[in-house]
């Protein structure tokens, strides 16, 4: 079992139209199905994590709620919540996350008057970012 509590790199946009425990969820299942946090990890206790987030107890203890429900952790009276098991459908819940996220970009990019042809420009740019960033990585 895993003792040592893991921080998770949580951010949450105050001006989203997602609902603050939407973001904190999504933080969490990320952190699992990218293996960050694996079987067994425990973690924060749900005062601890909402101090640290500055959001309300409660909220903590829905996110929870909803990812036991779902399959990503579960309780143990007394000990707190751990990663559960491996996601049996671990790339059909990733894929859900991206096509949210990217629905989200082209809706935003939309709003603010860019076209398709600019938000392509832009996903070019970034792509030539992140390629030159791994052959720098690759040379050291």
């Amino acid at each position: 079992m895993g003792n040592i509590v893991k921080v998770l790199d949580i951010k949450i946009d105050t001006e989203s139209a997602r609902p603050v425990y939407e973001q904190i969820k999504q933080g969490i299942q990320v952190a699992i199905l990218s293996g960050y946090l694996k079987k067994e990890d425990k973690l924060l206790p749900i005062r601890t994590l909402a101090k640290n987030l500055k959001v309300n107890p409660n909220t903590i203890v829905k996110v929870y709620y909803q990812l036991d429900v779902e399959g990503f952790i579960y309780s143990k009276a007394g000990l707190g919540y751990f990663v559960k098991s491996e996601q049996q459908d671990k790339k059909s819940t990733s894929f859900e996350i991206f096509k949210k996220h990217t629905e989200e970009y082209i809706s935003l990019s939309s709003k603010l008057g860019f076209s398709v042809d600019d938000m392509v420009k832009e996903i070019d740019a970034f792509k030539n970012k992140l390629t030159s960033k791994i052959i720098q990585g690759v040379q050291k």
